[in-house]
């Protein structure tokens, strides 16, 4: 069972990471408005930004996927959810949820999954 101050300063990580993905996001969509704007370019150009635009929608939904985990995991703490396996039910140790704070599973379990689904994705792997 985590403690107080245990769990204030995994919330504190979680909404520190919330803001920097929102701040992200929104500097990102500052520099997709900018290059809507440029000047006319060569095929290079335009391929250079076609392949800019893709890797920053990919980092789009992988930002979104890891926001919603954010949330999941604060509403988790709001109805005193949080810091359990949602498979085991036992408690999830300090140093993983400070490592991933969003974590839903623990190691054991985790491991239990990939074995039997194979590794996940980055930021959706705690996804059930």
């Amino acid at each position: 069972m985590l403690r107080k101050n245990e769990l204030l300063e995994i919330r504190e990580i979680l909404l520190q990471m919330k803001k920097d993905i929102l701040k992200t996001l929104g500097e990102r969509i500052k520099s997709n408005d900018i290059t809507a704007q440029r000047e006319i370019g060569d095929i290079f150009d335009d391929a250079d930004l076609e392949q800019t635009r893709e890797f920053n929608l990919l980092l789009g939904t992988r930002e979104r996927q890891k926001l919603e985990q954010i949330e999941s995991a604060l509403l988790r703490m709001e109805k005193g959810e949080y810091g359990f396996c949602e498979d085991c039910g036992e408690n999830i140790p300090v140093g993983r949820l400070k490592a991933m704070p969003f974590a839903t599973l623990c190691v054991k379990c985790k491991s239990e999954r990939e074995s039997v689904e194979g590794p996940a994705i980055l930021y959706v792997e705690e996804k059930g």
